[in-house]
């Protein structure tokens, strides 16, 4: 499954918590990434659609699709990759990195592989010939795929909580969650990230502060703090936390 091109290059001499840090960070942008294109995609794909020429509108969705295909199934090496493939290459380099052994992981990129090759053979084959199913029919099977990879890959930080619990010491993880909290929950599910670091952190803002001061005052980066300091004022803490 895994993509052999980097994005970026990861030196093979970085320290397993260093590496760690690096990756989840990567898969946190390429998660959001993937949930915007798919939004994207469930949006566009209708309109695209009008019943005009289906081959000709095959053809263009079939376009679009490539953003999502996995490039590294037919050249490992090529430049070109998609949300997904990124997805796979920093996934791979977060469970070398971790102790933590979380099949769910590999497991929903497995599906999601899965899933959207069965689509781009379809969709070859409908460039070829005439297609049997109407564009109605299409359209439902495409709009069907987007769902189902946007319900995998809820799935997918469900599975990567587990990281995200490891790394919680973490202050550049922690400062990453907080500045794209608002987008990560439009894509998870209100509240999602103030749920998880609730669930780090029970007893509320100052022991996530005291986190993330150790992490940048050990490093020397202390005038940096003031400006997070909104970022965890603005963490609104429930006494009980619902997260899964």
């Amino acid at each position: 499954m895994r993509s052999l091109n980097p994005w970026p290059f990861f030196p093979t001499n970085l320290e397993a918590p260093v590496a760690r840090s690096l990756s989840i960070q990567f898969t946190l942008q390429t998660l959001i990434d993937a949930f915007g294109l798919l939004r994207e995609l469930q949006a566009s794909t209708p309109l695209q659609m009008l019943g005009s020429n289906l081959k000709e509108e095959i053809s263009i969705i079939s376009k679009e699709l490539e953003k999502l295909l996995l490039f590294s199934i037919d050249n490992p090496f090529a430049q070109k990759g998609s949300v997904l493939d990124k997805l796979c290459f920093y996934s791979e380099i977060l469970l070398q990195a971790s102790p933590i052994a979380e099949p769910d992981v590999p497991i929903v990129m497995e599906q999601m592989r899965s899933a959207i090759l069965l689509v781009r053979s379809k969709i070859g084959v409908w460039k070829k010939v005439t297609p049997r199913y109407s564009f109605e029919q299409i359209l439902d099977m495409l709009l069907e795929l987007y769902k189902d990879l946007d319900l995998k890959l809820c799935r997918f930080f469900k599975g990567l909580s587990r990281f995200l619990k490891e790394a919680r010491s973490d202050e550049n993880v922690l400062i990453y969650l907080l500045e794209n909290k608002e987008t990560l929950n439009g894509f998870l599910g209100e509240r999602r990230i103030e749920e998880l670091l609730q669930s780090f952190f029970p007893a509320g803002h100052d022991q996530l502060r005291a986190a993330i001061h150790e992490g940048y005052t050990r490093r020397g980066f202390t005038t940096f703090l003031t400006s997070v300091e909104p970022l965890i004022d603005a963490i609104q803490w429930e006494i009980s936390p619902a997260i899964s």
